[in-house]
């Protein structure tokens, strides 16, 4: 059914590195037709952008024909650091180390200009404008799943840094590890609190393979208490980071987040122990394809960023 002749629509595109979400959404941010690609990184970056801008226009035209909608924003998140002349660590995505990829998109898409962005600050700012952040002056979205990340919001915007990697907590060094652990390529809060890292070092304890979503629901004391050691390194993380932003919410979401019921209780109690002021926790309103949603909330954005130099 055509919408009314003042709204308007916009596509979002969620680069992942096994697989590329692309949504078309009305200016109120909901997806009304989506697609998804593999993004087939042995291929290199021209097969997905080219494959992307194909049903780009495919939806464009959906969105005219069908829904009675001009698209009128375009935008796209991936992990890294985004910069106008590379995107930086983002390993899952080899070959983009030097894509320019605002103006590929935008020369693919025959379009003037798509917005682009870090995929775990797209995530907050989909919270900040439709989920657990709304409202929200000053705050902190983490993303919990496989890595960890975060983003920082202040005066109700989401804070990029300077050199466009406000929130990259996984590089925090929670104590033990060696001064040039990151120079050496490590990334000591993520090995220690993140999906990947808590499966690997719990199979190695427990002596059987075992995967983080496993771990929470195990009973036996050994797994509970790893866990809750595991719950201590990130809450303190937490707390060091809301004594510097003084949040009034943190939000967690990632895919970790399926274990809400045993890590939101745990964070909550550590870290209001921790601090002189302590936040509220909840969980993410998007729970499921956060970045994606993420990709949308940046192609309504008013605020036009272009990445450094």
């Amino acid at each position: 059914m055509p919408h009314a002749a003042s709204e308007f629509a916009v596509m979002g595109v969620d680069f992942g590195g096994t697989k590329t979400d692309i949504a078309l959404a009305d200016s109120h941010g909901t997806i009304l037709l989506r697609e998804r690609l593999d993004t087939r990184t042995d291929l290199g970056p021209d097969h997905i952008l080219g494959r992307t801008a194909e049903t780009v226009r495919r939806l464009e035209q959906a969105a005219r024909e069908g829904h009675g909608l001009p698209v009128t924003g375009w935008a796209a998140v991936c992990p890294g650091i985004i910069r106008a002349d590379g995107i930086q660590l983002t390993p899952n995505l080899p070959g983009w180390e030097t894509l320019a990829l605002s103006a590929r998109l935008a020369s693919e898409f025959g379009v003037p200009e798509v917005r682009v962005g870090n995929d775990v600050r797209a995530a907050a700012l989909a919270e900040l404008r439709f989920g657990a952040l709304r409202g929200i002056d000053t705050g902190i979205y983490v993303s919990l799943g496989t890595g960890i990340a975060a983003a920082l919001i202040v005066g109700g915007q989401v804070i990029a840094g300077a050199h466009q990697a406000a929130g990259e907590i996984g590089y925090m060094n929670p104590g033990g590890a060696p001064v040039g652990a990151v120079a050496a390529g490590h990334a000591p809060l993520e090995e220690l609190v993140a999906g990947r890292g808590l499966g690997q070092r719990a199979s190695a304890l427990l002596g059987e393979p075992v995967t983080s979503a496993e771990l929470f629901r195990r009973n036996d004391p050994r797994a509970q208490e790893f866990v809750r050691h595991s719950l201590e390194t990130l809450a303190m993380a937490l707390a060091n980071l809301a004594v510097f932003v003084d949040p009034a919410r943190i939000v967690i979401g990632g895919g970790m987040m399926a274990a809400a019921d045993v890590i939101l209780p745990a964070l909550t109690e550590m870290v209001t122990s921790a601090t002189a002021f302590p936040p509220e926790f909840r969980a993410a309103h998007f729970l499921e394809d956060a970045s994606l949603h993420g990709a949308v909330a940046l192609a309504l954005n008013t605020e036009t960023t272009t990445p450094p130099n």
